[in-house]
């Protein structure tokens, strides 16, 4: 689960309180990437999600803020595409997990000669936060990402429910969302249709 709090008139209540009912549901990877928020409220945040993720095998990343990720106690750090040096930044995160956004066959293959320990790739699917970005990948591109790397593959992209099982089916170990959580209405029914998708 990618977070973006901007979505949210009390983001500092409303957000924990998401990450408190989607964990309470199914395991999830949440990822703070609150690149509006100066480090001090990063790190207030990241202390609050941290307090709010109600199952054991739930895990919180930060987005490229090694620091805030090693300040708060985080499970690991991701990074995007245009960061910082990787393996620079792992020397200096010991026993962190980190992981990279890819959008090609050839930036997948370097981010884990770099050891990155999962990917991020997409756009798979047609999805407003990246139309500026042109088309989406789709299925088959990350079925060639899944076959040429040894390392976890997450597909992020208009992902909801009904498609993410074929995400799985293409070599996916798992997938990444944003929008499809901010509906509080319709948390639960989206929650169980994940888990029902995904064989959770």
């Amino acid at each position: 689960m990618v977070s973006n709090c901007k979505g949210f008139s009390s983001p500092e209540k409303q957000f924990p309180e998401l990450v408190r009912r989607v964990t309470a549901h199914i395991p999830v990877i949440i990822q703070l990437r609150e690149k509006h928020l100066n480090a001090k409220a990063l790190y207030k945040l990241a202390l609050t999600v941290k307090r709010h993720i109600h199952d054991k095998d739930s895990l919180l990343f930060i987005n490229e803020r090694f620091d805030i990720a090693l300040a708060s106690g985080a499970d690991g750090v991701h990074f995007p595409e245009k960061s910082c040096p990787f393996g620079k930044a792992l020397a200096v995160s010991p026993g962190m997990i980190a992981g990279k956004s890819t959008h090609s066959l050839k930036q997948a293959l370097s981010a884990e000669a770099d050891g990155a320990e999962y990917l991020i790739f997409g756009p798979v699917f047609e999805t407003p936060l990246k139309k500026r970005y042109g088309p989406p990948m789709g299925l088959e591109k990350l079925d060639e990402i899944c076959r040429h790397v040894s390392v976890p593959v997450y597909a992020i992209g208009g992902i909801v429910p009904r498609n993410s099982r074929q995400c799985i089916e293409h070599g996916a170990y798992g997938v990444a969302a944003m929008s499809v959580f901010h509906s509080s209405e319709n948390l639960n029914r989206t929650l169980a249709n994940f888990h029902a998708a995904l064989e959770l």
